[in-house]
């Protein structure tokens, strides 16, 4: 059966008109084999488990709309459960088991299950959150991101102080990023050099390259003409997006298929996942995004593009998450950007050259490209001081942006701006 993956769209600002020139195209790149470190997890950070569902909160749902994925639901079940288990608890609610993985960390078994045609999908959903055998079930929830204006100029690794700082943490050398996104063209001239592995958890076979990926691997791990934050880091590209308007960069995909992306990036090593998406607080990706925290691997993602009443976007505005606004090459804050108090900082969002599919060049604008950026930074702090722990980083990261808007902290910069060389200097 054909089951759409899910809407959860990436790309929180992705706009812009094609540069005329079009480059050759490259054979794609060998990609290194990375394996995951051993880590421990980090008592800091505390466990949600038991927080009430997103589908009983109405102000999570409002967050992001709501939206669910028709007729599909996730059914969360203990480590001890085994297949029958969720066998049986499918078939006696007339559902039909399409995918499923365990997380990484606590071992929690994660089902992906269709409703059958014909019944009611809300009924359906009471009965089987009433069962026992699950810890909890959950409607499959729409994540959406915001398109941006377009304009241009290359000014953001000149304005946070990234060139001298990747100098100075030889580029983060020896650090795994994570990105989940969608499809990452590694033939483009200026990713044909990174060190990519690529990995599609929807289809399984070749990436397909799509803009969005291409966009935030670009500001990331870019080589010349266009360099990246941290060009010597390793990049594993997670396809957990499906590409569905190439113009804008847009993409869909699931609370199933957006956690799965983050704990393949945790099981192949990645010390920082970039989540440059936006959408409602359900506990399936809550829980995900704890899990990882507490693997010690840092969570970057965008405050989102919905301007400044918009609501809380999540998984930005989940605990231990350093959520990034956008702001201009004159500082100035990004006008569709989301406000609130679960800001920590801005990063250049705005006018940004990014690489598009096809060898061609883009000027993007929106908190997706911004995001990268402060990733890109924090793969530098670690490559830097490798026994860099989650909180440590958000401390330097914050405690070293400039001041802009309100004095100190505000629910429209956060922090401030980041300046990757001040950041290094905050190291401990």
């Amino acid at each position: 059966m054909n089951i759409l993956p899910a809407v959860l769209l990436i790309l929180a600002g992705l706009h812009g008109t094609s540069l005329a020139q079009t480059r050759p195209s490259v054979p794609a790149p060998v990609t290194p084999t990375i394996n995951m470190p051993g880590q421990g997890p980090d008592a800091s950070v505390p466990d949600i488990l038991d927080e009430p569902s997103a589908d009983g909160d109405d102000k999570r749902k409002k967050a992001g709309g709501g939206e669910t994925v028709p007729n599909e639901l996730c059914v969360i079940f203990a480590p001890s459960a085994d297949a029958d288990t969720a066998q049986r608890f499918a078939g006696d609610f007339d559902l039909e088991p399409t995918r499923d993985f365990t997380m990484s960390g606590l071992g929690l078994r994660v089902h992906l299950m269709r409703i059958g045609d014909g019944a009611d999908p809300d009924e359906v959903f009471t009965r089987a959150s009433a069962d026992e055998r699950p810890l909890w079930v959950q409607k499959n929830y729409v994540y959406r991101s915001s398109t941006g204006d377009t304009a241009g100029q290359q000014y953001a690794l000149q304005q946070i102080r990234a060139d001298a700082a990747a100098a100075q943490a030889a580029g983060g050398a020896g650090i795994v990023i994570g990105l989940v996104d969608s499809g990452v063209d590694m033939s483009h001239e200026s990713l044909r050099g990174a060190r990519i592995k690529a990995i599609d958890v929807i289809d399984g076979d070749a990436v397909a390259p799509e803009t969005h990926g291409t966009v935030i691997a670009s500001i990331l791990v870019g080589q010349g003409p266009l360099h990246g934050v941290a060009p010597a880091a390793d990049l594993v590209a997670i396809r957990a997006f499906r590409e569905v308007e190439p113009k804008l960069g847009a993409a869909q995909s699931s609370s199933f298929l957006l956690s799965l992306g983050i704990d393949t990036a945790v099981r192949n090593g990645a010390r920082v996942v970039n989540l440059s998406l936006t959408g409602p607080q359900d506990k399936l990706v809550a829980q995900m995004v704890n899990e990882t925290l507490l693997h010690k691997v840092s969570v970057i993602a965008a405050a989102g593009n919905e301007g400044p009443k918009a609501g809380p976007a999540y998984p930005a505005a989940q605990d231990g998450v350093i959520a990034v606004t956008a702001t201009d090459a004159a500082d100035r804050l990004y006008k569709k950007a989301n406000h609130g108090d679960y800001i920590s900082v801005a990063a250049p969002g705005v006018d940004i050259l990014g690489a598009r599919p096809g060898g061609t060049y883009d000027f993007f604008s929106g908190t997706s490209m911004a995001t990268g950026y402060v990733t890109g930074v924090a793969a530098l702090l670690m490559a830097s001081e490798k026994g860099l722990t989650v909180t440590q980083l958000r401390k330097a990261v914050e405690g070293s942006a400039v001041d802009l808007g309100a004095p100190a902290r505000d629910p429209a910069f956060g922090a401030g701006r980041i300046d990757a060389a001040s950041a290094l200097d905050q190291l401990p």
